[in-house]
């Protein structure tokens, strides 16, 4: 019974959120083991240096500057957070469609806020999944 869960397990510590989603179901755990299976097959973005590379490359300057990229298993849609006093996206931009479950969360700062989530690449392919840019007002 445990061996069922297992997957389950080891998504929630990649999960962005809901981690929970795969304790309750582990179909989604399975899942989740098969897409890091596949995905871990020559992909372009496979390790965090080549990852921050892309990042500082792509958020180099005004108006967001990449610090940090962790690897996450992203929900499609899903609704990017945005701390209080962060630039937030424009409202057609407040949700990440990404194509494939595996992303590099891309953290880093919008005209010098706070450090929020600036944009997601796609572990496989190195595509920009999601863009903060163009940026809107700030979060209250």
């Amino acid at each position: 019974m445990v061996a069922l869960w297992a997957p389950s397990f080891v998504a929630t510590a990649y999960a962005e959120e809901p981690a929970s989603a795969y304790l309750a179901n582990p179909a989604a755990g399975w899942a989740f083991l098969w897409e890091a299976v596949t995905a871990s097959r020559n992909p372009r973005l496979g390790t965090g240096e080549a990852a921050m590379l892309q990042a500082s490359q792509v958020w180099a300057g005004p108006p967001a500057v990449a610090t940090d990229v962790s690897l996450k298993a992203i929900p499609s849609p899903w609704d990017v957070p945005v701390p209080v006093g962060g630039a937030a996206p424009i409202a057609a931009r407040d949700q990440a469609r990404p194509a494939d479950e595996l992303n590099w969360v891309v953290t880093g700062r919008v005209r010098g806020g706070p450090e929020q989530v600036i944009g997601l690449l796609d572990y496989r392919s190195g595509r920009v999944e999601w863009d903060i840019r163009p940026v809107g007002g700030a979060a209250r």
